[in-house]
């Protein structure tokens, strides 16, 4: 007896949802003593039915069931049903993984705004970031579910004890204990509570995603190399300098060589100042072992060229977009930046700035959370997670060609930029596309 199935029922590990369009693809299942024995014999009897019908019919493969797969012009089977032998007919039905999305990624403007977010989603069709690793060089990090799974053994360069918070100084924990300080703690400075700012940036470049839990970083597959430098009063250049070697694979004296060299360094930090000896050297240096060096550009509104390590030779140097896809008001600007990436409005209307992982502790930490931050800081993880990306997808290539495909892909700022926002605006789509086109065009795989 012959049955058209008009519905299909699976039994899958994630859920699923279909398409709303009609179906053109049939799997059809023949009696076995009807069962054609070849292809052959598939496109015989589509051929004869449709002539009968009218209908073009075009039959494609087996299946591991045995069952034919066809494909025609219209959604009507009446083709198929036609042909001798016919037991069941059931529509192809194109399903869609429908994973939980991360509660907080409609809040995540940044990532898939059509206008003014950087396109990630066209990026993760290639990679996720696996094999990756990014270094985050900042105030360390705090335990959090963002981070499971996904952190190698990073390292505490802090060398000022009372700085670090832990009585210790140097040490292989890079947690952060805290930056918050009283009035005065550091010269003429007023009280704040602690930023837990290394988490907040680490969450940008790389946190989990696919977890139903928080939100999703640019390179959620990606491995965090967490190495902690800034303390109550800020970080110390000597302090940035070991730890760039350190995190690039170059030797530090009494510190264990790092597991897995960095693919990409986040600095986040700088002042106002010329580039010094000590940090270009350790800069050029990391470059040479093959990790790319990325640097927020500074939140001065000045040129980016008069802020370190931003206008150090080499680095990637991240300005500053709002929600508006405008230049930020307080990001450092023109010469020196290489591009831009969205780092929020810091206007006072929270949903216009930057969400990432975060500790509810106003002074240690007490609980993980989410919540927004504003700064070239948080740009320039971003892009930082798209090199994870560039490199997942080519391991091979070299720190030279990143920064060139970087400036390629950018794409035209689409607010006010008077300033000048480098090449423009990162777009992870464009970049790792044009990076698997030159892999395939060598004949590498990733």
């Amino acid at each position: 007896m012959r049955r058209f199935v008009s519905t299909l029922a699976i039994a899958l590990t994630v859920s699923c949802t279909t398409d709303t369009f009609a179906t053109t693809r049939f799997i059809v299942r023949f009696a076995p003593d009807y069962m054609p024995p070849a292809t052959t014999s598939l496109h015989g009897r589509a051929r004869r039915s449709a002539a009968l019908m009218r209908e073009p019919v075009q039959p494609i493969r087996r299946l591991a069931t045995g069952d034919a797969l066809y494909e025609q012009d219209s959604a009507d089977p009446s083709a198929l049903a036609a042909m001798p032998g016919v037991v069941s007919i059931e529509e192809d039905r194109l399903l869609q993984l429908t994973a939980m999305p991360d509660p907080l990624w409609r809040r995540q403007w940044y990532m898939h705004d059509p206008r003014y977010g950087t396109d990630v989603e066209v990026a993760w069709r290639h990679t996720r970031g696996v094999g990756a690793v990014v270094a985050v060089i900042d105030s360390g990090i705090v335990p959090h579910a963002e981070f499971a799974g996904r952190l190698l053994p990073g390292y505490d360069f802090l060398s000022d004890a009372d700085e670090a918070r832990d009585g210790d100084g140097r040490d292989a924990d890079p947690t952060d204990e805290g930056d918050w300080r009283d009035s005065g703690d550091c010269g003429s400075s007023l009280a704040r509570p602690s930023s837990w700012h290394g988490t907040h940036v680490a969450g940008l470049a790389m946190a989990r995603g696919g977890n139903r839990y928080g939100m999703v970083g640019v390179a959620p597959e990606a491995m965090l190399l967490p190495v902690r430098v800034a303390g109550m009063c800020g970080a110390w250049t000597s302090d940035i300098v070991d730890a760039i070697t350190w995190a690039s694979g170059g030797d530090v004296e009494g510190v264990p060589p790092v597991e897995r060299r960095a693919d990409v360094i986040n600095l986040s930090l700088g002042g106002q100042g010329a580039c010094g000896e000590a940090l270009a050297t350790a800069i050029t240096a990391a470059r040479e072992r093959g990790s790319v060096v990325v640097v927020a550009a500074g939140n001065d509104g000045v040129k980016a060229s008069a802020f370190a390590p931003a206008n150090c030779p080499g680095v990637v140097s991240v300005g500053a977009l709002g929600r508006d896809g405008a230049q930020a008001w307080y990001s450092n600007h023109g010469d020196g930046l290489t591009l831009s990436a969205p780092g929020g409005s810091k206007s006072g209307v929270r949903g216009d700035d930057i969400v990432s992982a975060l500790d509810l502790g106003r002074t240690v930490a007490t609980r993980p959370v989410f919540g927004y931050l504003a700064g070239t800081s948080m740009a320039a993880p971003q892009v930082a997670g798209l090199v994870a990306l560039m490199r997942s997808a080519d391991p091979a290539i070299g720190v030279d060609e990143v920064g060139q495909q970087l400036v390629d892909n950018a794409r035209p700022v689409q607010g006010r930029c008077p300033k000048g926002c480098g090449a423009g605006v990162m777009d992870a789509g464009a970049t790792v596309d044009a990076v698997v086109e030159d892999r395939e065009r060598r004949g590498a795989t990733p």
